[in-house]
């Protein structure tokens, strides 16, 4: 008797179920994944950005061994362009290896055409391209906006720089406890301003407790008209209140820092403004404070955005870095510094001669 073949059970496709399951088991893990995955990535972008604040604390420290002094905000053309000459990043070039770019730099000329107090805001071309030349170590990796802006209608394009310069406590007059900006017209108890620059000797409260330069959000590139309420929070985070109904001051009244203004700035005025500017971050070749600066006068991601008027005000320190911003100290050293600091420890580390006492934990 011939056997009969054994009938062979065939495995069907993966039913509907099966699949669902199937499918819920991969969310799942992606959903336990990806948050390690951005941690990861943060991690790394915060580093890269803390070399980048290395790179220019080193080349502070080689400009001062080679010229005796740290660069200041400088002008160039008229003796009272205080805003329109070059910036402290300007100068860095030849110690970042970018002496190529800096050569085709001439700080003894105007960056634009037209001289204070009416300069038309068009680069002088003889500096244009270098202007527009987007610098690697100027740009923060954990932002990913876009760092070319158009400062004015038809003046040119500047690239932009998401590390600023140390403009001081933000602290209205010598001994104030209100705050009110930068003054730009005045010297401040910072480390960089409009005018010569300081020496590292200058630094009194010492150079491990003397911030620098940290880190600044860029604009969006466009102005916006609207109130705060109709703000998105990233808008909140990068534009710049322009708070009018100001006049400055130019007699006696105003011969002290941080009253350049009338009446004077709040840190609450940004509520009731319209009119939002997107240049913060915008040029690494004008010292220009919004464009490169920063106070202490709000701590690190502020709820409160920045705001000026006249160019006196508000910057604050800022990142896409959760809880905090990198901050470049004046022994060259890097340190990540938490949003909850609080205000008197922030401000004594803007200073250089405040004489405050800084304890360990302020971090």
């Amino acid at each position: 008797m011939v056997p009969r073949p054994q009938a062979h059970a065939h495995r069907s496709a993966f039913t509907l179920i099966e699949l669902l399951v199937v499918i819920a088991i991969i969310a799942v893990l992606i959903g336990l994944l990806l948050p390690a995955v951005q941690k990861v990535r943060q991690a790394a972008a915060r580093a890269s950005s803390q070399n980048n604040l290395k790179q220019l604390g080193l080349a502070l420290h080689a400009y001062e061994s080679a010229n005796a002094n740290l660069p200041g905000m400088k002008s160039a053309g008229s003796s009272n362009a205080t805003s329109f000459g070059y910036s402290v990043h300007a100068q860095l070039l030849p110690y970042i290896e970018q002496e190529p770019l800096g050569k085709q730099i001439d700080t003894t000329q105007p960056l634009f055409v037209g001289v204070f107090p009416t300069p038309s805001f068009q680069l002088n071309p003889a500096v244009a391209t270098a202007a527009g030349t987007v610098i690697k170590t100027f740009l923060c990796p954990g932002d990913s906006q876009q760092p070319l802006f158009t400062i004015n209608s038809g003046g040119g394009t500047h690239a932009g720089t998401s590390y600023v310069v140390n403009l001081g406590s933000g602290l209205a007059g010598a001994g104030s406890s209100s705050p009110n900006g930068y003054d730009t017209r005045f010297p401040s108890d910072g480390m960089f301003f409009y005018g010569p620059g300081l020496k590292i000797g200058d630094i009194t409260d010492g150079t491990s407790n003397t911030m620098f330069m940290s880190q600044c959000l860029l604009g969006l590139n466009q102005n916006l008209t609207k109130p705060f309420a109709d703000l998105s929070p990233d808008e909140k985070r990068r534009q710049t209140a322009s708070l009018s109904g100001r006049g400055l001051h130019t007699g006696p009244s105003g011969a002290n820092p941080g009253y350049g203004v009338s009446p004077p700035i709040g840190a609450t005025d940004y509520q009731s403004a319209t009119s939002w500017r997107g240049n913060r971050g915008g040029s690494w070749i004008w010292a220009n404070a919004s464009a490169n600066g920063y106070t202490a006068a709000l701590t690190p991601n502020s709820p409160e955005p920045d705001s000026t008027a006249h160019g006196i005000g508000f910057l604050s320190a800022r990142s896409n870095f959760s809880g905090g911003v990198n901050v470049c100290f004046g022994d060259g050293s890097v340190r990540f510094v938490r949003d909850s600091i609080s205000i008197a420890a922030w401000r004594a580390f803007a200073t250089r001669a405040g004489g405050e006492v800084i304890n360990g934990n302020d971090f």
